[in-house]
């Protein structure tokens, strides 16, 4: 039996249901899989904003295309094992980049990708227009998802909706309100988020720091040793992680905020974004 509890030759698992499956899967193409808005970048590029690129999107591989059609790749373990010989890397991406690309066309079926994943050392393949203009990409994590929906649906709850548990994302990124403003903004700008919850050492929820707050400190005269906690939100809208995921789901909407605390009986668990709600949603749009 496989970690999901599913095998064809299990009692009470008829076969038929294992055969839907498969069907489903080879009907699947990679332009049902890849991410669109892929970051690339040119090859007449200064090499230094690929490296920024990599650096900034926590990336492993950049496609470099001209004029939208791809023409290579330049990737982290390329560019470190250049770094390593010498001191000073200037010019352009086309220096740097690697010519020979091992790519998926659009059309190409969902298992013919996951075999050249699986044949490559390549965490990612860019994905092709008809083999010429870059339309996308796909890695290994967007096809595990793909077949980890397929494969081992979620348990439906008898009678039960959603709650917001079943959404939310442990291991937060927190601040504490004694911290240097300039920790908020340091966390808010890498980790390209808007904001983040303020907790003593218990994790107890004391408020959230936007970057709303911080572009007001930037606006104002402040002394530089200023803390979180003079700029802080105290009022801060947060769910129960037993609440109904509609209810939250309506709060995001019509609220100008893209996520929520979740707590247990006042200590931070978690926390939900539009996108943890829309994730965890998709399959209404596959239907």
């Amino acid at each position: 039996m496989d970690p999901c509890g599913y095998a064809p030759t299990t009692p009470g698992i008829p076969t038929s249901e294992f055969s839907g499956v498969s069907n489903s899967l080879d009907k699947l193409t990679a332009k049902d899989v890849m991410q669109y808005g892929v970051v690339s970048v040119e090859k007449t590029d200064p090499v230094h904003r690929a490296v920024s690129l990599l650096l900034d999107k926590g990336i492993s591989g950049l496609p470099v295309t001209d004029c939208g059609k791809l023409v290579g790749m330049i990737s982290e373990r390329d560019l470190l094992r250049l770094a390593q010989k010498e001191e000073y890397l200037p010019g352009q991406v086309a220096d740097y980049m690697t010519s020979e690309v091992v790519s998926v066309d659009v059309d190409d079926p969902l298992s013919s990708v996951s075999l050249r994943l699986v044949n490559t050392p390549f965490r990612r393949v860019p994905v092709l227009l008809h083999q010429r203009t870059l339309a996308g990409i796909i890695s290994r994590a967007d096809l595990i998802r793909v077949y980890r929906e397929k494969l081992c649906p979620p348990r439906p709850k008898s009678g039960t909706a959603l709650l917001s548990e079943d959404a939310m994302r442990p291991g937060l990124l927190t601040v504490f309100p004694d911290a240097p403003i300039s920790e908020a903004m340091d966390l808010i700008v890498r980790r390209h988020i808007t904001g983040l919850p303020v907790v003593d050492e218990q994790m107890i929820l004391l408020g959230i720091i936007t970057e709303k707050d911080l572009l007001n400190y930037c606006l104002h005269p402040f002394p530089p040793d200023a803390t979180v906690s003079v700029f802080m939100t105290t009022k801060v809208v947060a769910f129960d992680r037993k609440a109904d995921l509609d209810l939250i789901c309506e709060c995001l909407i019509e609220k100008d905020f893209h996520r929520v605390p979740i707590v247990d009986q006042g200590r931070l668990v978690g926390i939900i974004s539009r996108s943890d709600i829309l994730r965890s949603r998709v399959a209404a749009f596959r239907r």
